[in-house]
């Protein structure tokens, strides 16, 4: 009668009927506990239901009760997965492909897992790896890769008189991605400051680099034109269940009366749900005038929190003294005006599957900014 019960069960999972296989699974594990097969069924259904949080509280017991034995951490990494704590997934997967080599449906399993949370996390030469490893352990060829086009449109302002308007278009194949943007400054409702920027980047093996342009119009000639050039070069690394990304970046910028060295140190780490980016620069000013050189410090600390509904709230902070320096996203500060320490809290709310909103608000000496960004991916 259990065999049977358990034959049932697994079939009403195929059928789609997972609550009934639920709670067979779920009856079989109180009259043998020790049946594997049992607890690995009502993982499976937990994760078919999206009940991801009971998932992983019985998951946790079954790994701690049972230490040795790896089949019970697919369905973990699975809810994991679900849960955007990629760095948590990936490191189950990778447990499970390791520990159950000789298992073909096992491996498959988390060969696609391992895709998917390296995917998230951003590091394409890992996802393309265990792409490529899923397709040779089922014999399903891979997908022809197609090229991936997103554009933005935004709109902040921090008083009446000032706003900018900006699009940005950007496209991905593969390891590469290629960013182009167009922002217009107005001031008191007449356009005061233009900036045209390209990027070009590409994911390798052993690195990440980054190369960009911007080129800057303006009414005050003390400032423009100008054009800034910028490099980035960064790494994806793993320990345990965290993910680490330093970055390292350096822009020049040229100005009619002076000229910009930056050098920036921006690492960033996952952990859980949670990431946390820091962002330290340095910037030294040339200028034309003799014994009027400067140099500049400026700090920033973002802190990003996976919420209900795929949403994502994001905490910021800066200080120092950011004028004339470029910022990770590439925002140019082109101002003579002392910056002061600033507050932020940010939303992002992805909607209709192809779409997705930004919000921002900005604090700073009693001054507001207010920024929105409408993006679709196609």
């Amino acid at each position: 009668m259990q065999a049977d019960l358990l034959s049932l069960a697994y079939s009403n999972m195929l059928a789609g009927n997972y609550e009934a296989a639920k709670s067979q699974y779920g009856s079989l594990r109180e009259h043998e506990p020790s049946n594997l097969a049992a607890h690995e069924g009502y993982l499976w259904a937990l994760n078919a239901l999206g009940k991801y949080r009971e998932s992983l509280a019985e998951s946790a017991k079954l790994i701690n009760g049972y230490p040795y034995t790896a089949q019970f951490h697919n369905y973990r990494a699975y809810a994991l997965l679900q849960s955007r704590r990629y760095p948590e997934a990936r490191y189950y997967y990778r447990y499970a492909l390791d520990k159950q080599a000789q298992n073909p449906l096992a491996s498959s399993i988390a060969n696609e897992g391992l895709a998917y949370s390296y995917d998230a996390l951003g590091d394409y030469t890992k996802h393309r790896r265990y792409v490529n490893a899923h397709a040779a352990s089922t014999g399903i060829p891979v997908a022809r890769q197609k090229p991936e086009f997103s554009t933005a449109l935004s709109y902040s302002a921090t008083k009446p008189e000032k706003a900018t308007i900006s699009i940005r278009q950007t496209a991905n194949y593969a390891s590469w991605h290629l960013n182009m943007a167009y922002e217009d400054f107005s001031l008191n409702k007449e356009s005061f400051r233009s900036a045209a920027s390209v990027t070009l980047g590409k994911q390798f093996s052993i690195a990440n680099i980054e190369v960009s342009a911007m080129m800057l119009e303006g009414k005050d000639e003390r400032v423009y034109p100008a054009r800034q050039y910028c490099g980035k070069l960064s790494k994806s690394l793993y320990a345990g269940k965290l993910y680490f990304a330093p970055q390292l970046m350096a822009a020049y910028a040229q100005y009619p009366r002076f000229d910009i060295q930056q050098l920036s140190f921006m690492p960033s780490v996952r952990w859980r749900d949670i990431s946390i980016a820091y962002q330290a620069h340095y910037s030294y000013m040339d200028n034309e005038t003799v014994n009027a050189d400067s140099s500049r410090i400026s700090q920033q600390i973002e802190l990003y929190k996976a919420m209900p509904l795929r949403t994502t709230l994001g905490l910021h902070y800066g200080q120092g003294d950011g004028r004339w320096m470029m910022d990770n996203n590439g925002v140019v500060v082109d101002t003579f005006n002392a910056q002061k320490p600033y507050y932020a809290a940010s939303l992002l709310i992805p909607f209709l599957t192809r779409f997705s909103a930004y919000l921002y608000y900005q604090l700073s000496n009693n001054t507001g900014l207010y920024y929105a960004s409408l993006k679709v991916n196609y």
